[in-house]
């Protein structure tokens, strides 16, 4: 897997390749398996990230998107292109579920239930996974 190097602006190819490393981290740590809430949190984060990822892979190439928002350099921007980009209208709550899960894992102390992440996976990111994928044209 090749590791980017630099990030161009509106470069989606960068966004895939992060997305598809962290892909990897999450498999090779297993994570979608944590049967305890101990680390919960951090399987949360990483598919947060991953999602992020392809998300702003699809932004970059939306042309109907203002400047700012094909490149957004924070979550509030990117939030708010996900609500303004049609191409991700099915899937933008979803991500955006994923947004607020990471958040509460990461500065509200959330302990997860032993079944969250499995849920999370199923009802959010791979939906988004597969969406976004599908609008890059990959398999």
């Amino acid at each position: 897997m090749t590791t980017p190097q630099f990030h161009s602006p509106k470069d989606a190819q960068f966004h895939i390749l992060k997305a598809e490393r962290s892909e990897g981290f999450y498999a090779k740590h297993n994570m979608a398996s944590l049967d305890s809430a101990t680390f919960n949190e951090w399987a949360v984060v990483v598919l947060f990230y991953i999602s992020m990822h392809y998300i702003d892979a699809v932004l970059s190439q939306d042309t109907s998107l203002p400047e700012d928002l094909r490149d957004p350099t924070d979550h509030p921007t990117r939030n708010r292109a996900v609500s303004q980009c049609s191409s991700l209208t099915s899937v933008g709550s979803m991500y955006l579920n994923l947004y607020q899960r990471s958040r509460d894992a990461r500065y509200n102390r959330i302990c997860f239930p032993n079944d969250f992440v499995y849920k999370l996976e199923k009802i959010s990111f791979k939906p988004v996974r597969e969406y976004t994928r599908k609008q890059l044209g990959l398999s």
